[in-house]
Parts: structure tokens; C-alpha cells; sequence
């Protein structure tokens, strides 16, 4: 018997179907800050684009479980962060932040050693440069940027950066190692989604969180 399938599907198109509903489980994924640091909540986290060797310059190891809890700087920053330079327009600062969706950078002699010199913020541009009524095009980020920098290094203890976030109310601390590098940035999203005791981070998000917080 000639079996014809007309629809050019096995069966005809005429086999089971089943309605698919919600399964009531969420996705592991989900949007959390640029980088590739550890996020609480994963069973694990890869090895980067370098591989096994990925995160020897910070000096993280290739797999972070559940089971690990954080204790240092490196464990919680978002590593090798956006930098500018001092001499950067205001303009090119404002469309790096807007380029990557973020509220501060880092300033650097250069962006080969990248020693940290200073913080620009959005709000710093607001206050600096739209506020006094200068042209961003031709201001340069040195005259707008925080200094000098509150930083920590990542072989501090992640309460030190806490402390730090609360004591100067800001949402943002660089974290340089001892040559003065930049290496990565704790904000306070980095607290929420990778920090685990709950009170710590409600402490600092409510802290920080005022009208005039940097």
C-alpha cells in the first residue's frame, strides 16, 4: 500500500498533539550585573573566555558553588569594569555609560596599566557640568570626577566595602590591587544578587539609597 503524506510531515500531520501548559519552574537565568563574577543563586559559574585560566589574575577559582559563601572583594565585583580617561570629554564619559548601561566609570592614566585616578558618576555629570552650564563636548572628565577615590582591594573582606558604602554613602567602590589597578567595582546591585546574608545587604541598599547618595 502506497503510504502518501501529503502534508510532507511523518505521519501526515496527523499525529499526537499535546498542549504544552506552564510548568510552574522558573528560568535559572536572568538579567544581573555585566561581568562574570559569581552570582548567588546558580549551582555554578564557568571558566570565562580564557578557560581553566580565566580567573587566575583575579584569583577566583574555575567553579563557585552553593556551598561557597563569599568572603572577599573578588568574590563580589564585577571584574575588569569600563574605564575613562581624565582628559575624556564629559560627552564620551555620558555615552559610555549610556553605551553600556552604567552609572559610573572609573578613571585611568591609561587604559594599559588602568591606575586609578578617580570616579566619574552620572550624577557628577549632572551636577558638574549640566548644572553649571558647561559644554560637555569641550569639559573634561577631570574637572567633573570624584577625588580622591574611596577604594578597596580584593583581597579585602566584602564587609569592608559594605562599611565603606555606608559610612560615605555611595553605591559604588573601585576596587584596585596594590600596583593601584583597577580590577573591578562593587555596586550595589553586586551586593544585592551575590551577597547572602540578607540583613547586610538591606542595611546597604537602605543606606545608600538617599536623594543624595553618590
Amino acid at each position: 500500500m502506497k503510504n502518501e503524506r501529503e502534508s510532507g510531515m511523518p505521519g501526515g500531520g496527523t499525529g499526537r498533539k499535546d498542549e504544552i501548559g506552564r510548568t510552574g519552574v522558573y528560568r535559572v537565568s536572568g538579567p544581573h550585573p555585566a561581568g562574570d563574577a559569581p552570582v548567588v543563586g546558580m549551582a555554578s559559574w564557568g571558566q570565562g573566555a580564557r578557560g581553566a585560566a580565566g580567573y587566575e589574575d583575579h584569583g577566583e577559582s574555575e567553579l563557585f558553588r552553593l556551598s561557597v559563601k563569599p568572603e572577599k572583594c573578588r568574590d563580589v565585583m564585577t571584574k575588569d569594569p569600563v574605564c575613562c580617561l581624565a582628559a575624556d570629554t564629559a560627552t564620551h564619559a555620558g555615552w559610555l555609560m549610556r553605551h553600556h548601561d552604567i552609572g559610573s566609570l572609573p578613571v585611568v592614566e591609561d587604559q594599559e596599566n588602568k591606575k586609578l585616578t578617580g570616579l566619574i558618576t552620572d550624577r557628577d555629570l549632572v551636577l558638574n557640568v549640566v548644572a553649571e552650564g558647561l559644554d560637555p563636548s569641550i569639559t573634561a572628565v577631570e574637572s567633573a570626577m570624584s577625588k580622591p577615590v574611596i577604594a578597596c582591594s580584593p583581597d579585602d573582606s566584602y564587609d569592608q566595602a559594605l562599611e565603606l558604602m555606608e559610612k560615605h554613602r555611595i553605591k559604588r567602590v573601585p576596587v584596585a590591587d596594590d600596583t593601584g589597578r583597577v580590577v573591578g567595582v562593587i555596586s550595589q546591585s553586586d551586593v544585592a544578587l551575590r551577597i547572602r546574608d540578607r540583613q547586610k545587604t538591606a542595611e546597604v541598599v537602605e543606606s545608600v539609597c538617599q536623594p543624595d547618595a553618590a
